[in-house]
Order: C-alpha cells, then structure tokens, then sequence
C-alpha cells in the first residue's frame, strides 16, 4: 500500500496536533510531583502566614 505524499503530510499533521499536546501533559504530570516534593524540602512544610483582614 503506497501512501501518497498529501496523506502523510495530512496523518502526520494530526498525530502532531494530537501527540504533543497529550505528551506535554503526561510530562507536566510526571514531574509534578517530584517538583513539589523538591519545594517541600526546600522551603519547609510549614503553610505561608494567614494575612489579616484590612
């Protein structure tokens, strides 16, 4: 089966639009939690300071 050139371009347009996005987002979820975990030991555990209402 050949493909013509207008069809790859077309599949490859979509999986582009359909692949980065997704991937993007499963990146962004694995390292979130590492992130955190880093800031937590870095700037402690304890919660920032309630303000007062003015």
């Amino acid at each position: 089966m050949s493909v013509s050139p207008e069809e790859f371009f077309m599949y490859l347009t979509i999986a582009l639009i359909v692949l980065v996005p997704v991937s993007a987002r499963l990146y962004r979820r694995a390292t979130m939690k590492r992130t955190t975990e880093m800031l937590r030991r870095q700037f402690g555990r304890a919660e920032a300071p309630e303000r007062k209402p003015e």
